[in-house]
């Protein structure tokens, strides 16, 4: 793994204890242990639900635990058997999915208090004919938006774990679960996962349908992994899409091409996170990556806004009975940002999804000689809880629909977790992942250390 000065301080890695063994599994390890008989399906959520028990009082990374269910199902699989590739691996599910069995109050308990939908978004019901062991509900920040929320960064409880999937990113990141299913409309999959030191992967819009989940923006919103190994996200996707091109045992390569943009808002960055991408960067050439700059065109360094306005302009039209019937309850940015979406008019919005469309297609012209393209996944560590920080570098390929990914690569000067992103192309989503399989081999990983 490349050094730089962004080492972790003995006190700060102090912060939070370690795992027990079986809690620290991925899930493909997990499922191996599974298969040779080294493991139960019930040793496997019981440890799951003591890591829960012992870290969510702290955390608050979920809302609702069915504990005595996932240990009945649990049980089932040891004594009648396994009949599914995927059945007992622990899986959270972020409370902005429809769950039959348990409450899901869209991350407004005050405005939702006891909502209970009568059947499983198709993505859960999918989850469970897939085989995994639903542990709970993982929280979400206020109104399911950037706005802070309950859950906090497991590495440092003073600290944000971003939002809106939030607690489904601390959970990963806290070994209270292998795998979360959460879902990202400007950043909430990568940034949650970047400053709670988890990979997050944000698939091509509509990859896995977007159905019986609380609605933001049609053209932004996606349904998403997040776990603690690319193989985890390829494990997942390839069961909840059929495509075998999502194969965590394929060789790996370091003969890849990677292309570096650094954005206007590179001169934001802190300087651990710069020393970190070059770290990386450095590591990957020396490990036979050509690492290239790109050109990209000056429109790329307005997309930011083109992805706020449409986002604001459909959050607006989604939320307009919430802010009609509840404005009470409100929190003041909230409402703030649903004013400015209603101003926005439909020219707006039109001009703003015709700059994206031009912009796919120059991304081809820009990056057609490169594998992926590589950027920092947030501006530094994850800042104070009254914050949710920034997704200047995530919220375009949320516009673009490219898939993309964060690794967990460093610790910065506060013990924090440092992100590096990786971008792929519009609907080659497993070609992105194993370029990702290559790089986390070559750069290593934090989402093991406590």
């Amino acid at each position: 793994m490349p050094t730089s000065d962004t080492s972790v301080s003995l006190a700060s890695a102090a912060r939070r204890p370690a795992p027990g063994a079986v809690a620290a599994l991925t899930a493909t390890e997990g499922l191996a242990a599974l298969e040779q008989g080294k493991l139960s399906c019930e040793a496997w959520a019981r440890a799951c639900l003591e890591r829960i028990e012992e870290r969510n009082g702290g955390v608050k990374a979920w809302v609702r635990v069915d504990a005595e269910g996932a240990l009945a199902r649990a049980r089932a699989w040891d004594r009648h058997g396994r009949r599914h590739p995927l059945d007992g691996v622990p899986l959270g599910i972020k409370d902005t999915i429809d769950t039959a069995d348990m409450l899901t109050e869209l991350g407004d308990p005050e405005i939702f208090p006891g909502r209970q939908p009568q059947a499983d978004a198709p993505v859960v019901t999918q989850a469970r004919e897939l085989g995994f062991n639903v542990l709970g509900k993982n929280t979400v920040s206020r109104h399911a938006i950037m706005l802070p929320g309950p859950a906090r960064n497991p590495h440092d409880l003073s600290r944000t774990p971003a939002a809106s999937s939030a607690g489904s990113a601390a959970a990963v990141a806290d070994f209270m679960t292998p795998l979360s299913i959460g879902t990202q409309t400007a950043g909430s999959i990568l940034r949650p996962s970047a400053f709670c030191g988890a990979v997050g992967f944000k698939p091509t819009l509509d990859a896995i349908p977007y159905v019986a989940i609380r609605r933001y923006s049609r053209v932004l919103d996606v349904i998403g992994p997040i776990s603690r190994s690319v193989d985890d996200a390829a494990l997942f996707m390839r069961a909840f899409t059929g495509d075998p091109r999502f194969d965590p045992a394929s060789a790996l390569r370091s003969d890849f091409r990677v292309g570096v943009w650094r954005p206007k808002h590179w001169a934001d960055t802190e300087p651990c996170m710069r020393d970190s991408f070059e770290a990386n960067l450095r590591a990957l050439s020396a490990a036979g990556v050509k690492v290239m700059e790109l050109d990209m065109p000056p429109a790329f360094d307005t997309m930011g806004e083109a992805q706020d306005v449409i986002m604001a302009y459909d959050l607006a039209r989604e939320y307009a009975a919430i802010k009609r019937d509840h404005a009470a309850l409100c929190d003041p940015g909230l409402i703030e940002y649903l004013t400015m979406g209603e101003g926005l008019s439909a020219a707006d919005y039109a001009g703003a999804l015709d700059a994206a469309d031009a912009c796919r297609r120059a991304f081809y012209d820009a990056a057609r000689g490169v594998d992926a393209v590589a950027m920092p996944s947030t501006l530094g560590e994850a800042p104070l809880a009254s914050s949710t920080g920034s997704s200047a570098f995530i919220r375009i390929w949320s516009l673009l629909h490219n898939p993309s990914i964060t690794l967990p690569v460093a610790r910065g000067p506060n013990g924090l977790p440092l992100g590096f992103q990786l971008v792929g192309f519009v609907k080659e989503d497993a070609r992105l992942l194993y370029w990702a399989r290559c790089a986390e081999r070559i750069l290593g990983s934090t989402a093991h250390q406590a």
